[in-house]
Order: C-alpha cells, then sequence, then structure tokens
C-alpha cells in the first residue's frame, strides 16, 4: 500500500468508495432519509471536483493501482476518512490518520477535530481522540448524529 495526493482525476472512485462505505458502516447515524440525501451528495462528480480540490490535505491509499482509502481535511480537522470494508483492521486507517496527523503538525496545528461517525468512534480512541462533548444531531447534514472528538498533537 502506498499513500498518496489526491489527484483530480480520483474524483469519480473516490465518490463510489464514499458513497459504499458510508451506506455500510453509518446506516445508523439518522433516518435512513438522511443517509441517502447525504450519499447523494457524492453523485455530483463536477461539484466534487471543485469541492475535493478545495482541501488543503488530501491524501489517498491505494493498493495495486485501487484506491482503498481516503483521508481529507484542513490541518485542523478531518473532514472524511473512509477506508474499503474488505480493507478494514488492516492498518490503512492508521496510516492515513498518522500522515494526516505528521502534516498538520508540520503546518503549526496543536489539534485535530474529528465529527466521527458514531460506527468510527472506538477507530478514533485507539488512535488517542478523545470525546469533546456529546452525540450531536445536524442541522446542516441532513440531521445525522456525530460524535465530535479530538486529539492534541506532540
Amino acid at each position: 500500500m502506498k499513500i498518496r495526493k489526491f489527484r483530480i482525476e480520483n474524483t469519480k472512485e473516490i465518490a463510489q468508495l464514499i458513497k459504499k462505505t458510508f451506506r455500510k458502516f453509518s446506516k445508523n447515524d439518522g433516518p435512513k432519509k438522511a443517509v441517502e440525501a447525504y450519499i447523494h451528495e457524492y453523485n455530483d462528480i463536477e461539484k466534487l471536483k471543485v469541492k475535493f480540490q478545495r482541501s488543503p490535505l488530501f491524501y489517498i491509499a491505494e493498493e495495486k493501482g485501487k484506491i482503498i482509502g481516503i483521508i481529507r481535511g484542513d490541518k485542523n480537522r478531518v473532514g472524511n476518512l473512509f477506508v474499503l470494508e474488505e480493507y478494514h483492521g488492516q492498518g490503512v486507517g492508521k496510516e492515513l490518520m498518522e500522515k494526516f496527523e505528521k502534516i498538520s503538525l508540520s503546518r503549526g496545528s496543536k489539534l485535530i477535530r474529528i465529527r466521527s461517525s458514531l460506527y468510527a468512534v472506538p477507530f478514533y480512541q485507539k488512535m488517542g481522540y478523545k470525546k469533546s462533548g456529546g452525540i450531536i444531531k445536524t442541522k446542516n447534514l441532513f440531521g445525522l448524529k456525530y460524535q465530535p472528538m479530538l486529539k492534541k498533537l506532540k
């Protein structure tokens, strides 16, 4: 596996990965209608290209030319971390997080915040993140629930 920077031509494959993974693992984070509305946001590839290009930090985990995981955000916040189901438990998410944290630290970040899906909370806790409040039901993300978390960088 190698980790590299996002390239615009990866947008469609990344959108498919996000939709598939979110549908599988975040289906209990809100009403079915809310989950499907979130997934629908990843159908407009041209709009996603613009959105993805605005991400200051965006890395891809790739194996044999196939994208198996992604992480994106800015130096103080992870916006997305998704790993294909068949690669869970193999260190892909951990390597992406470590890369993200290292770059964030080099850019002057003292901490990273995450709006964790309820499914991913144990993963982030293993990575040293702490809950920073109770579960929140969003207004702007279709009523999906998330767990705010943070980690102080050293």
